[in-house]
């Protein structure tokens, strides 16, 4: 530090054109000289393999991979190896707000009399000679670039060449940290933060941050990796969450109540499905389930007079995982007093289109990096097909009349003159939807209502006899997308007879998936009127699925599907880089200059 700038910063009350500089540099000056005066005590190599958070040794020393040993002595040598607490600054703000709030300056302008302070991950670094350094931090989804100007930094933190070299010699990518100077606008246009100090490590990164993660195995056993390294997992999560966001908003619009209904419970309804069972210490003599749908709770609340209520939440199935299913997913289901099936398809084609429009724009704007997806074919109104016509079409022949005693052995010998295969348990059921699935289901590519299905497949539906095929059919109908369900709804059986009758019907078919039974409370609960009611189900997981272009429910999900849950803990398949980017075997200056992007 020269004279002049020395008095400067020891005398600024006597320099009226001296832009208020942060408190903090005065501080770290004062601080810097009694450290001087009363150097810290040395802590002995063998002895820093672990520091608790008071910077004492632990008793037991904990051993880590060799490059996170390296970087603790590294930041250790250095004296950072500290995760300091923050303080409220009336500077701070976020990197989105930084960019809004500045985003009018021109070409080479900075505003001196302007202060921020930006906090954020290190994500790359270049060394443009030994009086500049480029910083790029990002916050959420946006990044800000940091110029880090040595004159300027000498001039109001007095960093001298040494200190200046230490600091980019010490930083690595994923380091967080805090950064205080005025707006920027580069010569290339680039709105940039021009440090007036050094930047301050808030959390050093350990571990160092690989360039790239490709590997399945890996990229989902260290999620909070792949979330840093991979933008692509990153956006598909705020997908979600703005995607659940509109669902949310779609029906609270339209006067919906949104309500919690219980997870634990005696039985599992509302859905043909093997629960999860588990024991309460409360009730230890008691087999309690946890819930495979929560339809039953929530007609329970349309009877108490809440005529129009929705859940988004967890459900839970004991059965197998495969691209599209996950033992544990999320649900939303709504019903809506009065509403008939034409209302409830009506409703979905108009969240349906919205959600496609949101997608659309978030896609040109915020979440660049999502896979294209054509949603063009999201066009109301959507494709229809009826259950019944649609399979004797493809059969090339009538089916057997459905309410017959012995129609599953009609049936099973329909299969084996076709020969198609049949489902692992051939109940009446199993049977039908396995047709759908081989004569109709491939042909819903473009959004598609499969509309009034046999009586037997929606056992809490209201039916009514099909004046075309003269069977028994439910009010219902599922929407398929890409071959896929993604939303199912029907009139809800509103009548304590015929519901208990086709609780009756649905025990015939028990398997090891349908643990059935006739659920005694919900039919007492009808006995005080059920006004007529459509429900309406959706899952959450495939919903994402179909406007990210996900091609596994595991990447929609922020910690992957069950199989990569219970695997988190197991050793191996660490991601780690191969060479250090910084600190004692950093790369030659001429590598450094160059871009490191994550």
């Amino acid at each position: 530090m020269n004279s002049a700038a020395g008095l400067r910063f020891l005398r600024p009350c006597l320099h009226h054109d001296l832009s208020s500089a942060r408190k903090a540099a005065y501080l770290r000056f004062f601080s810097t000289s009694r450290s001087v005066l009363d150097p810290k005590p040395f802590v002995a190599r063998h002895r820093i393999k672990n520091l608790n958070a008071f910077r004492h040794p632990l008793s037991k020393a904990v051993e880590f991979r060799g490059e996170v040993q390296e970087r603790i002595e590294e930041l250790q040598a250095a004296r950072a190896l500290e995760w300091p607490r923050i303080k409220s600054d009336k500077h701070a703000m976020r990197i989105e707000e930084f960019l809004v709030k500045y985003h009018d300056l021109q070409r080479g302008e900075m505003r001196a009399g302007d202060f921020v302070m930006l906090r954020g991950r290190l994500r790359s670094f270049r060394i443009a000679g030994k009086q500049l350094v480029f910083l790029d931090l990002v916050q959420g989804s946006r990044t800000a670039q940091v110029v880090l100007n040595r004159a300027r930094l000498e001039n109001f933190g007095g960093v001298d060449r040494k200190r200046f070299k230490e600091f980019y010699h010490l930083i690595r990518r994923g380091d967080i940290m805090s950064v205080y100077g005025s707006p920027y606008s580069t010569k290339a246009g680039e709105l940039s933060i021009n440090a007036a100090e050094l930047p301050e490590i808030l959390s050093p990164s350990l571990a160092s941050l690989p360039k790239a993660l490709d590997d399945r195995e890996t990229r989902i056993r260290n999620r909070h990796v792949d979330l840093l390294v991979n933008y692509s997992v990153k956006d598909t999560i705020r997908a979600r969450s703005l995607i659940i966001q509109y669902l949310r908003d779609f029906l609270l619009k339209d006067n919906f109540l949104e309500v919690q209904t219980p997870v634990i419970a005696d039985k599992a309804g509302g859905a043909i499905a093997k629960p999860f069972t588990t024991v309460a210490t409360e009730f230890s003599e008691k087999t309690l389930a946890l819930r495979i749908a929560p339809e039953i709770w929530l007609k329970r609340l349309i009877i108490g007079g809440l005529d129009r209520v929705f859940e988004i939440g967890p459900a839970f199935r004991n059965e197998g995982l495969d691209a599209t299913h996950n033992p544990e997913f999320t649900t939303c289901e709504f019903y809506k007093a009065f509403a008939d099936l034409e209302d409830l398809i009506s409703m979905t084609e108009s969240l349906f289109t919205g959600i496609a429009k949101l997608l659309t724009e978030l896609r040109q704007h915020t979440l660049k990096r999502l896979p294209f997806v054509n949603i063009d074919h999201f066009q109301v109104p959507f494709k229809r097909i009826e259950f019944l016509p649609a399979v004797e079409a493809g059969l090339g022949q009538k089916l057997p009349d459905l309410s017959a005693e012995d129609v599953e052995e009609q049936l099973i010998n329909l299969f084996k003159e076709k020969e198609l295969p049949l489902p692992s348990s051939p109940t009446l059921p199993r049977l039908l939807d396995k047709l759908s699935s081989i004569y109709i289901e491939p042909d819903c590519i473009s959004p598609t209502f499969i509309i009034h299905h046999p009586s037997c497949m929606a056992p809490l539906s209201k039916s009514f006899l099909c004046s075309k095929t003269k069977q028994l059919v439910s009010a219902r109908a599922e929407l398929f997308v890409e071959k896929r369900e993604l939303a199912n709804m029907y009139e809800e059986e509103n009548s304590p007879f015929s519901q208990r009758e086709k609780f009756h019907q649905q025990a015939k078919w028990r398997d090891d998936e349908n643990r059935a039974v006739v659920d005694e409370s919900y039919l007492e609960a009808l006995e005080w009127g059920l006004p007529p009611t459509g429900g309406w189900g959706c899952g959450i997981d495939r919903l994402v699925m179909a406007f990210t272009g996900a091609k596994r429910i595991s990447d929609v999900l922020a910690f992957g599907s069950l199989r990569n849950v219970v695997n988190l803990g197991r050793e191996g398949a660490i991601p780690v880089e191969a060479k250090p980017e910084s600190g004692p075997n950093s790369p030659t200056s001429k590598e450094a200059e160059k871009k490191v992007e994550v």
